[in-house]
């Protein structure tokens, strides 16, 4: 019964995660290791030195992550971008299967280990994602379940880690974790002999000094075997010099979980639990030694990876995935333990337990089926403002009608464009067009990017660079934070006007330059997303807007073109039109928060304060904080109630 409770829990536990997994590509990095794939696997070689971007042209690359790009390159090209997405999801599979093996063989319970894996893949499921730090993951559990293998005496030779640690440092960087845990290992052998603490059996290596000597040495062994890579020494150093630049402080991930905007999310609120769960029942085992009360399961291992992991994790937020997973077998084995000592009175021993008490199991797969059906029809959620939706393909931030829009011009040359494009921008129009900027932060480095920031908000600063770089075209994706102020800067140049755009990205092209043509034909005069406002055009350019908005839909259907669009029918007094293509669009309810704030602001603009108050608190509900929207309600609630 207990077998079978354990199997249907575990299956449940499968359908959760690919539940969790199963969603549109959204990570703006995968095409930038997808591009670096294809020219390996077409060269033969490795790149040294950068060819994508015409700012950082020529400087050192160093493509730390080459043979992750190479297998994203090979089942992108055997299986399409779905094939990445289920190569995610085997990939979270084989991390919950390794770490639920490792806690087994670190002695939880069933329930115990079902339980606290599914938590923490909830937790890390916001940072898996098609990109190489998964296999980070999946190397983490693979050195945990050896070790586990190793402590409770089961085969697990030291030499099996060496391969490991030659893969693991030419997929990613956080190779460097590798020889940690297992010099964690060693101090815990050596620390459990002096506590006192049971050895391990034979087969993990003797006496606990024998022990730590022989984890010592493999993780001596470890940093050389992470050598066989293509940089050599290089790429030892990396890690640390990329971790250590003043400049990473500038991206959302580098920065620590708390004061920053991480603390607001879901995931900082699963953390800060794990923390207080994980330390209890680590520590408590400890204390109730001195009373009598078996050993901690797994001797003082789990306390020291559960410290190092905790300490990686507060200095910057994406190691907090890698924390709740490295130290998930350990806490599971702990709390398991705990709660059966904690069952029995006090100094008595455990009660039996009875065939019904596979019970917990059949309530831990129900509430795990439950949270599948959630995850299945809602997404997973971020933050109140953010959301992960299920499904398949590219996500809707992938600027695809932008590289569309470019390619079909004949675009040639430099590009200058927002930080996230770059990298699409790469896998799609390199080598006939080279990006100002991409997420590659170690390629630019700090003054280079403080010279592109700059760029972005003045517009002298903006000319510079578009000379500097030679620069045919701008992008924007105009719905990011800080996009109204650099389109700003655009439209004080002379001469440069946009000529597409739609929910993603708005382009320039200058009406001088060399796709002077494709600007006289394509070019808006009236309208820009980035600075327009719901309610703003009037009677007399009604019918231009109308013109411009049908061009924008007729390249690509976008939604703020459509609102675009009922603000110009409304213009015109086609009042039925507008209103009946604005109640489809609510129907519909596209996850942009924007979208409700513009026909929030056309609604007020109109003199309809309650409609408008009702679109602006839609407009909240997926973006608590905008300052528009809530500008917006205050005004229509405020002149509502006079």
């Amino acid at each position: 019964m207990n077998r079978r409770g354990e199997a249907a829990a575990l299956t449940v536990l499968a359908l959760l995660l690919i539940a969790l997994n199963l969603t549109p590509i959204t990570n703006n990095d995968l095409f930038l290791h997808l591009k670096t794939g294809q020219v390996v696997l077409e060269t033969r070689t490795v790149p040294r030195t950068d060819d994508y971007s015409a700012l950082a042209r020529g400087r050192p690359y160093v493509a730390h992550e080459w043979l992750a790009a190479v297998l994203f390159r090979l089942v992108q090209a055997g299986l399409g971008f779905n094939g990445l997405i289920l190569m995610k999801v085997c990939v979270a599979l084989g991390v919950a299967g390794l770490l639920y093996a490792a806690a087994r063989r670190r002695g939880a319970s069933p329930a115990a280990g079902v339980s606290c894996l599914a938590f923490v893949m909830i937790l890390a499921a916001s940072r898996f994602m098609e990109r190489p730090h998964i296999f980070t993951y999946l190397m983490t559990a693979a050195f945990l379940w050896l070790l586990a293998r190793r402590r409770a005496g089961l085969p697990a030779p030291l030499r099996a880690f060496v391969p490991l640690q030659i893969l693991w440092a030419n997929l990613h960087g956080g190779f460097v974790l590798g020889p940690a845990i297992v010099l964690a290992s060693a101090l815990a052998a050596a620390l459990d002999g002096a506590l006192g603490l049971p050895p391990a059996p034979a087969a993990g290596g003797g006496s606990p000094r024998r022990e730590a000597i022989s984890l010592a040495l493999l993780g001596a062994g470890l940093v050389v075997a992470s050598l066989v890579n293509p940089y050599g020494v290089g790429l030892l150093r990396f890690p640390f010099q990329l971790t250590g630049s003043a400049f990473m402080g500038e991206i959302y991930e580098w920065l620590p979980p708390f004061g920053s905007p991480f603390a607001s999310t879901y995931m900082a609120r699963y953390y800060v639990a794990w923390i207080a769960f994980g330390g209890a029942s680590l520590l408590l085992p400890f204390f109730l030694r001195r009373r009598g009360r078996p050993a901690p399961p797994g001797g003082s291992f789990p306390c020291i990876l559960f410290i190092l992991f905790l300490a990686l994790s507060l200095r910057m937020n994406r190691n907090v995935a890698d924390f709740a997973l490295a130290t998930m077998p350990g806490v599971a084995a702990s709390a398991g333990a705990m709660r059966a000592w904690l069952a029995g009175r006090s100094g008595a021993a455990p009660r039996p337990v009875a065939p019904r008490r596979a019970a917990p199991l059949a309530w831990i797969a129900a509430i795990l089926a439950g949270l599948a059906v959630w995850f299945a029809v809602h997404g997973y959620a971020y933050s109140p403002s953010n959301r992960r939706r299920p499904g398949l393909g590219l996500g809707r931030n992938i600027p695809v009608g932008a590289a569309d829009y470019l390619e079909s011009i004949g675009m040639r040359g430099a590009v200058f464009n927002t930080y996230a494009a770059g990298a699409y921008l790469v896998y799609r129009l390199y080598p006939a067009v080279r990006v100002g900027m991409d997420s590659r932060n170690d390629v630019y480095g700090e003054n280079l990017y403080r010279q592109y920031t700059r760029a972005l908000a003045d517009s002298d600063a903006l000319e510079g660079l578009l000379g500097r770089l030679d620069a045919g075209a701008i992008l924007l994706e105009w719905p990011n934070q800080g996009m109204m102020t650099a389109a700003a800067a655009v439209h004080r140049l002379r001469d440069w006007t946009p000529v597409y755009f739609d929910d993603v990205a708005v382009i320039y092209l200058e009406a001088g330059g060399p796709w002077a043509q494709a600007a006289a034909r394509d070019g808006h005069a009236l309208l820009d997303p980035a600075l327009y406002r719901g309610g703003t055009i009037r009677r007399e350019e009604a019918a231009p807007a109308l013109r411009e908005a049908d061009r924008a839909l007729g390249r690509r259907r976008s939604y703020i073109a459509r609102v675009m669009r009922i603000d110009a029918l409304l213009g015109l007094g086609r009042d039925d039109e507008a209103l009946a293509e604005e109640r489809r669009i609510l129907a519909e309810d596209p996850q942009l928060f924007h979208i409700y704030t513009h026909l929030g602001w056309i609604r007020l603009a109109r003199g309809e304060r309650a409609e408008a108050a009702a679109r602006f608190r839609r407009a909240l509900r997926d973006q608590p904080g905008s300052q528009v929207a809530l500008q917006g309600l205050a005004l229509a609630q405020g002149v509502a109630g006079r």
